[in-house]
């Protein structure tokens, strides 16, 4: 199995410390951490989707480098968006922060649309949850040439990712690893097909 496991459990704990103690905002180092690990996904997925993983590592990389940069006005979300607004950086700067978190969103979309998707799927194809997923989620802001190389794509990855859904869920795990942990992915797994 290629790439890191994905600790869920992780992504809940970093989103969930990502909130500002209002709850009305999010700090954007911890969030970043978060699409990190969510990011693995991809790479447990294998090579077909290394463009994807290296797509969203460049958006993370674009945010953490605002961060660094001018750490007070990337400190949240809300104070990214005011700080860019404010200096004309949304309509001047193609990679400004506000556009890369929007993209960082859909590929989050896609994820949770996929696992979703997998968790109910019956076959052991995983090119079909994949398809059905991004037809979902990130089609809807792509071009039709996009799309089609898109499917291409999929359709041409079953044979590559046909025997990964059996692996997918031994790398996508709970915190401790246990048989406990496992356990509770497939109850996880079971609950979203019901």
């Amino acid at each position: 199995m290629s790439g890191a496991a994905v600790d869920l459990d992780l992504v809940q704990v970093q989103f969930t410390q990502s909130l500002s103690d209002d709850g009305e905002d999010v700090v954007l180092e911890t969030y970043i951490l978060a699409y990190e690990e969510i990011n693995k996904i991809f790479g447990v997925l294998g090579s077909v989707f290394k463009f994807v993983s290296t797509d969203v590592e460049k958006k993370i990389d674009i945010l953490r480098s605002k961060l660094q940069q001018t750490p007070e006005s990337y400190k949240t979300v809300r104070s990214m968006i005011m700080y860019e607004t404010c200096n004309n950086i949304t309509d001047s700067d193609r990679n400004n922060g506000c556009r890369t978190l929007l993209r960082l969103h859909r590929a989050l979309e896609f994820v949770a649309e996929f696992i979703k998707v997998l968790a109910v799927e019956r076959d052991d194809n995983i090119s079909k949850p994949v398809w059905a997923a991004y037809s979902a989620t990130l089609a809807q802001h792509h071009t039709w040439l996009i799309k089609t190389l898109q499917f291409q794509c999929y359709s041409g990855a079953a044979s590559h990712v046909a025997d990964k859904k059996h692996g997918f869920y031994g790398d996508v795990y709970l915190a401790d690893q246990t048989e406990h942990s496992r356990t509770s992915w497939e109850s996880r797994r079971s609950g979203i097909s019901q």
